[in-house]
């Protein structure tokens, strides 16, 4: 073996071993997005979620004031 081919020997080790790494560093960037969307859209439902309670709640509290109003 002549000192070239340990060179590009190394040389290729060198750049698979980055390529593995950036690799892995765009998937762990990726899993973060989708567990970023995931909680996103959970924040969402929950804020649809609360703003149904309200409007149901403010309907019941009509209806009560209509109620309570009539037996007065």
């Amino acid at each position: 073996m002549t000192a070239e081919e340990i060179f590009t020997g190394a040389l290729a080790l060198a750049i698979a071993t980055c390529a593995f790494f950036i690799k892995r560093i765009f998937v762990t960037v990726d899993d973060g997005q989708r567990r970023l969307l995931k909680l996103e859209l959970e924040n969402a439902r929950l804020k649809q979620s609360e703003h149904d309670l309200h409007d149901r709640l403010d309907r019941i509290e009509e209806k009560l004031d209509r109620l309570l109003s009539r037996e007065k």
